[in-house]
């Protein structure tokens, strides 16, 4: 072997063998005696890394590397004044980013896939920059689905010579990004607040404290990011979902510093930072989960305004708290509705009545309750004693010397607050809000108020019959049905016809309440038969289908399907009671496509487990109490 000629050419399989190969075509001698295929005699290249020197490569930047990369960041994330600003200036507005990170880590890049969720700061930004955004229209322009405009996606902020046309013109490679933080910030003053408050302006308290303390407050600034949050996460699931998680913790954090600073005396001002976020993050919480009712944080401002009631104030002070306080009896008055505990229900009856009776329809409304605090005291006392007496009567199977005594002290309460609703006159006032739209937002706030009146009694009525007894002694020794459907049932649709002239769009974020309290007394008083859907024996929801639709500026009218004529079968309740039913869910459908969607939708699961219970015990002895219905089923949140 040492004197054979090894072979550098020819086909594969003699290289291999190591033989001579005589390259004949189209097969070797040497593969045809064996029996092979012959694979040729094509040439393969192969790359070599044998005689490669490696080079060093310089990878640093040029020295200004840091001020190119702000340049380029500036050019692409453009700041501009808020939107609609009157005054017409293009002063910047500030990111919200409480510190200045790097571009990389402080923005999150917006393409068609959904942008990643902004790394939440650790401390609010610089106390130089401020923000003061214009108030929103207290009814806002809503879009083809009802929704407000402007809180479909974050969007980055653009100069204000930049328009959509010139947005259009720019050159692909330059990706709109957006800062999360900045967006939630200004998500709240744009949408949030306008719809969060009964009457929003220049002169909200919410608005107006907020715009100089966001930049400033640890607590506000993170309790602005989660109720915007919270307001978007259905919406936006795929871009707010962390942030919507990450900051309400933030924010408790904070609140829980600012607390323990308040009650060691290190805050000598007036804590109006700490009872801007308690109430953010009191009224929020529902809106992410549906039976978090934040009655931690109510508990707390409670704490924090009884301790401040004790103090000497100056005059801003003074009206501050004034205002709070108003905030306050709102909130414990919508836990009364869903609250099974002792603690809520005294600190709703421990109200005390006013020393001196001011207007019930202000010419400056509550900015965001709106209805005078007077009715809401009654009111929230009213469904307190309600919601106290149903669960003293569910959790106690007998009768004993204790319950009884018990159920005659809430009747006696009960009987004080309706001969003071009973007692109230309302009258309308011209509003000093904006006068060009005086005349209509007075006779909202007049509605809304003879509204919540008038539920407040819907509800001491369904709950102690003895005070309709006593107003119709000629009823006195009838049942109950007698009783509801002479009294209880006119005074439900009488509600669902002012909450029919309030327009869907006036004080919305106080309606759903209204809704369910008219609804709880939509109740037929005997079967209709009509022939229609599994409940064929029942005028029900299902059945006024062909009925006109009801809208905010039109008014159901009975005979507008000519089936629905009163028959000797169909007494002309049950019309009423079946139009006002589909009256009640239109609304709430409606309010549903505008506010949070979680609390509206347990408002109308409840109320169709309501109606339910109502439908399957007509012409029998007993009377299922709404609230009982809520408790069994669990649904509940803050309607409000």
């Amino acid at each position: 072997m040492k004197n054979r000629q090894k072979s550098r050419t020819g086909c594969r399989t003699c290289k291999v063998r190591r033989l001579r190969c005589d390259e004949a075509k189209p097969a070797c001698e040497n593969c045809l005696k064996k029996g092979f295929q012959c694979p040729g005699y094509q040439q393969r290249l192969q790359w070599s890394t044998k005689h490669e020197r490696p080079t060093v490569v310089n990878t640093t930047g040029p020295d200004n590397f840091a001020q190119l990369v702000t340049a380029a960041s500036a050019s692409i994330v453009k700041t501009a004044s808020p939107a609609g600003n009157p005054s017409g200036s293009d002063a910047n507005v500030p990111a919200a980013s409480p510190t200045t990170p790097s571009p990389a880590a402080a923005v999150s890049r917006e393409s068609s896939s959904a942008p990643r969720s902004a790394t939440l700061s650790a401390s609010p930004p610089p106390s130089s920059f401020t923000l003061s955004p214009p108030p929103q229209s207290e009814a806002p322009v809503e879009d083809g689905t009802g929704g407000d405009g402007g809180t479909l996606v974050p969007v980055a902020r653009k100069s204000g010579g930049l328009t959509p046309t010139n947005r259009q013109q720019e050159p692909m490679m330059f990706q709109q990004v957006v800062d999360i933080p900045t967006f939630l910030i200004e998500h709240w003053f744009k949408s949030v607040c306008c719809s969060w408050s009964a009457f929003d302006s220049q002169t909200n308290p919410y608005r107006r404290l907020t715009s100089t303390l966001w930049n400033t407050s640890t607590p506000v600034f993170y309790a602005l990011q989660a109720i915007s949050a919270a307001s978007l996460v259905e919406r936006l699931p795929h871009v707010i979902k962390d942030t919507a998680r990450a900051a309400p913790r933030k924010a408790a954090e904070a609140i829980h510093k600012e607390l323990v600073a308040f009650s060691t005396g290190y805050r000598p001002r007036f804590p109006v930072e700490l009872l801007l976020s308690l109430f953010c993050m009191s009224s929020s919480m529902c809106w992410m989960e549906s039976r978090q009712l934040g009655q931690q944080y109510v508990r707390q401002a409670h704490n924090v305004l009884k301790i401040l009631d004790r103090q000497t104030l100056d005059s801003e002070s003074q009206e501050l708290l004034d205002f709070f306080k108003g905030c306050l009896l709102y909130e414990e008055a919508l836990r009364s509705v869903v609250s099974e505990e002792e603690i809520d229900f005294a600190n709703m009856l421990s109200w005390a009545e006013p020393t001196d009776q001011g207007p019930l329809v202000a010419a400056t409304p509550h900015a965001w309750t709106g209805v005078s605090a007077d009715v809401f005291r009654l009111f929230g006392k009213a469904v307190a004693l309600c919601r106290r007496s149903r669960t003293r009567w569910r959790h106690n199977d007998g009768t004993s010397y204790r319950v009884l005594q018990g159920a005659m002290r809430d009747i006696q309460e009960a009987t004080v607050i309706e001969e003071s609703l009973l007692s109230i006159d309302i009258t309308p006032v011209e509003t000093s809000l904006t006068p060009d739209t005086a005349s209509t937002i007075s006779t909202d706030l007049y509605n809304a108020t003879q509204a919540y009146r008038l539920s407040s009694l819907l509800q001491l009525y369904e709950t102690f019959p003895d005070l309709v007894a006593k107003r119709m002694p000629d009823l006195e020794d009838q049942d109950g049905a007698i009783l509801w459907s002479a009294w209880v049932s006119p005074l439900a649709l009488h509600v669902t016809d002012v909450l029919r002239a309030l327009p869907v769009g006036s004080m919305r974020c106080i309606q759903p309440l209204l809704c369910l309290c008219a609804g709880s007394g939509l109740r037929f008083d005997r079967k209709v038969p009509l022939g229609r859907g599994h409940q064929s024996f029942l005028l029900s929801t299902e059945s006024t289908a062909a009925a006109a639709i009801p809208t905010p500026t039109s008014d159901i009218v009975a005979d507008t399907d000519s089936s629905l004529a009163p028959t000797p079968e169909m007494s002309e309740n049950a019309i009423k009671t079946s139009q006002a039913r589909s009256f009640i869910m239109a609304r709430l459908d409606q309010l549903e496509n505008s506010l949070p969607p979680k609390p509206i939708g347990v408002a109308k699961q409840l109320l169709r487990a309501v109606w339910t219970a109502y439908d399957e015990e007509i012409g029998l002895a007993r009377r299922t109490h709404w609230l009982d219905v809520m408790s069994q089923t669990g649904l509940h949140s803050l309607f409000g």
